[in-house]
Formats: C-alpha cells, structure tokens, sequence
C-alpha cells in the first residue's frame, strides 16, 4: 500500500515537465570583401609540344605571379578529331589551362588580367584563346567564419536568456536541452562585367571595380527547452 502510495505522488511532479522545441533566425549584413574571377586558356595545335609551350608561357606567368591568390587550377590535353563520312579523322590537340584568381585590391587583380591579355596579344594566333569569366565579389573564408562564430554566439547568448526570463515568469526551472545550427549565405553577387574573349581591343575592359554590395549571412538555430 506505500509503494501505491509514493508513485501517486510522483506521477503529477513528473507531469508538469515538458519540451519547447523552435527556431529562430539570427542576421548579419557583411560587406564582401574578395574579388574573383575564372580564367581559361585554350590552345589548338596539330602537334602537343607545341600545345604545351603556349600553355607554359601562361603558366610560367601565373606561378611567379605574386600579387592575386591562385586556386583550383587543372590542366588537361585532349586530342580532337572531325568526322565526315561516318570517318574519324585525328587533327590535332587541346589544351585547357583553367583556375580562379583572388584579390581583395581591385588594382592588383586588374593589373594580373592586363598582363595576362599582353601574353596573348604577343602570341598573336588565333590557335590560343583568353577567356576571362565574370569578375565579381566574394566572402572570403575568413570573413564568413567570423561572421557565423559572431552569430553563433548571439545564438547561443540569446537563448540563455531566454531561458532564464522564461524561468522567472512560469516560475519553473527552463534549461536548453539541445541547440542545432544551420548556416548559408543568401546574399546576392554582383559581377563586373560578362564573360568575354579577350584580345588588344578589349584590354581596357580589365580595369574594372565592380561596386560591392551587401549580403546576408544568416543562422537558423533550433532550440530544444525543457522546463520543469
């Protein structure tokens, strides 16, 4: 009879716990702060020695370039062939040098394109092709880490207190249980200019600043209460 007893009495204390589980977003406007750009070389050639040393004349270039970052670099030779007749006919090759140029100085990354356009004007062939993709800003890593370990503290700073002012005016012990983060970026990019082959004629189109402008970098944190 005292045990029925004891688990009538702790039934009811064990009823009045429960869970609050919700989201909430926290933004933060940045100002992105590194200029990119994609470059492509093209080389056709009948002989893949001469392929390659066009090719080198770029790429000794941009590895003694000391002034933008230089990523994602690949490099392929590929041979090409036209067809008639239902017959394969084997004519030559194709080099691909492509990567990504970073700066966060506008000048530096507009002098590194204007040299690379002087190495194609010199070559003077129409066998070598300079493709220079929409100049735009970024985010750099850095920045966006410090942006998101900004927000995540607020996250965090904020349910803390929530906590504690949820405690006072239910008058019941409200603890976080769980905290789970997303992060993503939704800002918008704004681009210089538009892809374009380049040659002498267009060399001025290099000195480009395009305007940087905000974006949103955001964290939707849910939140697990338990209140008892």
């Amino acid at each position: 009879m005292k045990k029925r007893i004891f688990l009538a009495l702790i039934l009811p204390i064990l009823g009045f716990s429960y869970e609050l589980n919700f989201n909430k977003s926290f933004a933060k406007i940045v100002n992105p702060d590194l200029l990119s750009t994609n470059i492509n070389i093209n080389v056709e050639k009948k002989d893949e020695t001469k392929v390659n040393t066009e090719i080198d004349k770029f790429n000794d270039f941009i590895k003694n370039n000391k002034d933008v970052n230089i990523k994602n670099g690949s490099y392929t030779l590929s041979p090409k062939y036209k067809y008639y007749n239902n017959k394969q006919e084997f004519i030559g090759y194709v080099g691909s040098l492509r990567y990504t140029a970073e700066s966060k100085d506008a000048k530096e990354l507009n002098k590194f394109m204007n040299e690379l356009i002087l190495i194609k004007d010199k070559i003077k062939t129409d066998d070598v092709k300079l493709n220079i993709s929409n100049v735009s800003w970024q985010i750099s890593d850095d920045l966006q880490n410090k942006s998101y370990d900004d927000l995540r503290f607020e996250a965090i700073n904020w349910i803390e207190n929530y906590a504690k002012t949820l405690s006072s005016k239910l008058n019941k012990k409200c603890e976080v249980k769980q905290i789970n983060i997303n992060e993503f970026n939704n800002g918008n990019i704004v681009y210089a200019r538009s892809e374009i082959a380049l040659s002498s004629m267009s060399k001025s189109v290099a000195d480009v600043a395009p305007i940087s402008s905000e974006q949103n970098i955001t964290v939707n944190p849910n939140f697990i209460l338990e209140c008892r």
